[in-house]
């Protein structure tokens, strides 16, 4: 059994936080960041460190990433220090690890998925993996216990070069936009900030907060009002382009981008397939679920793949 689930069964009669619930400290981490925008300026610097300093942190679940942001915001650039007690090294390696909740559904056809005979409604299936600070270079847990080869590294370059790059993005969403099409070379503003937070290991609050007023200027993009549930069951921000976008029309099934309401984390993502969609040669009447991961990130590096924190 996981601490969440531990964790979990201390309470089990206690409701899940709605977003009503959670608006009011949510508010209170935009209110502050805004006070320190207005309280200090600092000449622009674009992808330069405009200043030294340090502000505390949020401190998360101890099964996600402790992460602590020492950040001094600016007005153009972020400026930010190690999200880990020291930066690994280059030949260290971040593990990560990733449940996933399948839909049964055979997906022969999108829009007309058949269920599995004597299948359970959900299969569930958890992924570790270990990327190497400095090269990049990844390791994969397979499901009978054994390590896959080391395979390249990933779009972005190593964990080291990405969150670099993604530390000096500036704070403007527009400028931060721009910026980000030059460390991210495909996809549009929508896709570049998705990857971002899915393959960043660690992004400062400061900056993760950058994004997520980014997100919401980019024409036909939703934040869904009500908050839904990761695969382990916690709270998230639902963030997805509108349903009249062409991949959503063609295949009625709407990707989702999860972030912790309160800290905007990467938590993970959700797939659903839209009223409309076909499923069992009937017209789908509700959204249902069809795949919903929870990632789960720790901030100690270890020293060979295979290790966990």
């Amino acid at each position: 059994m996981d601490e969440m689930t531990t964790l979990k069964n201390f309470r089990p009669d206690a409701p899940a936080p709605d977003r009503a619930r959670l608006a009011p400290g949510r508010q209170r981490l935009l209110d502050a960041a805004e006070r320190r925008h207005r309280r200090r300026f600092w000449p622009r610097a674009d992808w330069k460190l405009a200043a030294a300093g340090a502000a505390a942190g949020v401190a998360v679940a101890a099964v996600l990433v402790a992460q602590v942001a020492q950040v001094a915001p600016t007005t153009d650039t972020h400026q930010v220090g190690a999200e880990y007690a020291t930066e690994p090294t280059d030949g260290q390696w971040l593990y990560q690890k990733t449940l996933t909740r399948q839909s049964t559904l055979n997906f022969r056809d999108d829009l007309n998925p058949v269920p599995q005979k004597g299948a359970p409604a959900y299969t569930e299936l958890t992924q570790e993996t270990w990327t190497q600070y400095g090269s990049g270079k990844i390791h994969h847990m397979l499901p009978d216990g054994t390590r896959n080869p080391v395979i390249g590294g990933g779009n972005g370059g190593s964990p080291k070069k990405l969150r670099q790059k993604v530390e000096k993005l500036p704070s403007e969403p527009q400028q931060l936009l721009r910026s980000l099409s030059e460390v991210i070379r495909l996809g549009g503003d929508y896709q570049r900030i998705q990857y971002t937070f899915s393959s960043t290991d660690t992004i400062p609050f400061e900056v993760r907060l950058s994004l997520f007023r980014a997100l919401k200027t980019i024409p036909g993009v939703v934040v869904r009002p009500q908050l839904v549930e990761d695969a382990m069951g916690r709270p998230a921000l639902a963030v997805h382009p509108s349903d009249d976008n062409p991949f959503t029309r063609t295949t009625h099934r709407r990707d989702e981008l999860l972030l912790d309401p309160e800290t905007y984390e990467y938590r993970g993502e959700r797939t659903m397939m839209l009223v409309g969609g076909m499923i069992d040669s009937k017209v789908t009447t509700e959204e249902t679920l069809i795949r919903v991961s929870a990632v789960q990130r720790f901030a100690a590096a270890v020293n060979e793949p295979g290790v966990r924190p």
